[in-house]
Parts: structure tokens; sequence; C-alpha cells
């Protein structure tokens, strides 16, 4: 038999693991690729957090690598606070070294935020953007 208990106890590490965990989505740099379907497979990451992607731009610096920049938008009620990094990974799929760090970002309900990186190198051709909740 199920006792109260138990079942709290279930959903407190429930709880606990929904909080501590990082989504991460990946996406190829490139003009073959449309920024609408960027947009959509982001919007899966920020979904969790009750907010979601107006827009996501790539495009070369003027020194050559590539830049992101995410429009993240809070359609909620409540203050949004979340941390996020974005890590480049090379042609092979192997992570650069960036010193790529957890930023924290907060957005006030209605508002919108924009959150970018640019890549360590030239060679740079994949992102991963993670997201993670930080209240």
């Amino acid at each position: 038999m199920i006792t109260p208990r138990f079942m709290t106890g279930l959903l407190c590490a429930t709880f606990m693991v929904g909080c501590g965990s990082v989504n991460t989505y990946r996406a190829t740099v490139g003009e073959s690729d449309g920024k609408a379907a960027y947009t959509s497979q982001i919007n899966d990451v920020l979904s969790s957090f009750f907010l979601k992607a107006e827009a996501v731009r790539f495009a070369r610096t003027e020194g050559g690598p590539y830049q992101v920049q995410v429009t993240v938008a809070n359609d909620g009620f409540d203050y949004r606070n979340f941390s996020y990094r974005f890590e480049w990974l090379d042609a092979d799929g192997m992570l650069m070294p960036s010193g790529s760090t957890w930023q924290s970002a907060a957005i006030p309900s209605g508002a919108t935020s924009m959150i970018s990186s640019v890549a360590p190198t030239e060679s740079a051709r994949t992102f991963e953007l993670q997201v993670r909740r930080t209240n």
C-alpha cells in the first residue's frame, strides 16, 4: 500500500531532480538551415521555464567567428530567473575550449531579454545552449 508519506517523499525527490536539471539544445550554424527551425527547437528548451525564444540570429562577426543571439520573452505573470551558457563545438563535434561559464539572467513579466555568445574561433560550427532554473 502506498502511504501519504511515501508519496510526499516521491514528489519532493522528483521536484529536486527537476530543479537541478539542465535543458540543452544543439544547433549547427550555417546558411542552409532556417531560423524558424532554430527558434522552434530553442523554444522546446525554454518552455519548461515558461519562456520562449522570439528570435534566433546567427552571423559572422567582423573578426570571423560566428555569433548567436537569442531574444527571450517572458509571457508569464512571474519574474523568471535562470542561468544559461553557450558551448561551441568544431566541425567534428568536439567541444572547443571557450571558458564558457553560467550566466545569470532575469526577465520580468511581459519583458524580453537578449542572450548571446561569440564562438572562440572561426572553426566553431555548432553551438549548444544550456539552460537551468535558478529559483
